[in-house]
């Protein structure tokens, strides 16, 4: 299963009680512990997978490639 398609599955089961409270964990280094409202974080998923999308189009069209569309009124 490719990652969108996992996405995609995550989120089609979540229920408004999922992204109720808070979500805790720590930075991969072991610093700080972090706390932040569960649709924050959801929203941040989006919003940071929205972010890469955007550098590897970059990449791509540096690279001399034509990406097909993004945009939502020109895809077929």
């Amino acid at each position: 299963m490719q990652r969108n398609e996992e996405i995609e599955a995550w989120s089609a089961r979540l229920r408004d009680a999922d992204l109720n409270g808070m979500l805790v964990w720590y930075p991969g280094d072991g610093s700080t512990r972090i706390e932040k409202p569960k649709t924050l974080v959801a929203v941040q998923l989006f919003n940071h997978q929205t972010h890469h999308r955007g550098q590897v189009h970059a990449m791509l069209t540096a690279a001399g490639a034509d990406p097909e569309p993004t945009d939502i009124h020109l895809l077929a």
